[in-house]
């Protein structure tokens, strides 16, 4: 008799929802047959630059298997910071996720100025919302 293996079918999900006019909230995780979260592939925030969607900062457990951030230093590169200062690090996938979804919403407005105050002189003349 063979042993038969049970495979698990492990799916993504994006979600997308406007936290105002030009910052938006962008998650996707990944999730068994049992609707567990088993990888958040990213949660990120997102603002509009000249009518274009720039991720800012983003939250994943990829590397190594921990939550941590990561926040884009200049409009002009690609770089970014990952850390993990004031991450959410214990708890299952689904807590986490949801940590991570709610400190975005609570604190975008926060890590927009931040953003645009590293990168000023990046954006001087360019038209920004700063709501």
């Amino acid at each position: 008799m063979k042993n038969k293996e049970r495979k698990t079918i492990d799916r993504r999900r994006l979600t997308q929802f406007n936290l105002s006019e030009n910052n938006r909230l962008t998650y996707i995780y990944d999730y068994s047959v049992k609707r567990l979260c088993m990888e958040i592939v990213c949660v990120s925030l997102e603002i509009k630059i000249k009518n274009d969607w720039v991720t800012i900062l983003r939250y994943d457990n990829h590397h190594d298997g921990v939550l941590h951030r990561h926040t884009l230093i200049a409009y002009s590169n690609t770089a970014d910071i990952v850390d993990y200062n004031g991450t959410k690090r214990k708890g299952n996938f689904t807590k986490l996720l949801n940590w991570a979804i709610g400190d975005i919403q609570s604190n975008f407005m926060i890590y927009k100025r931040k953003f645009l105050n590293r990168n000023h002189l990046l954006l001087k003349g360019v038209e920004v919302d700063e709501y």
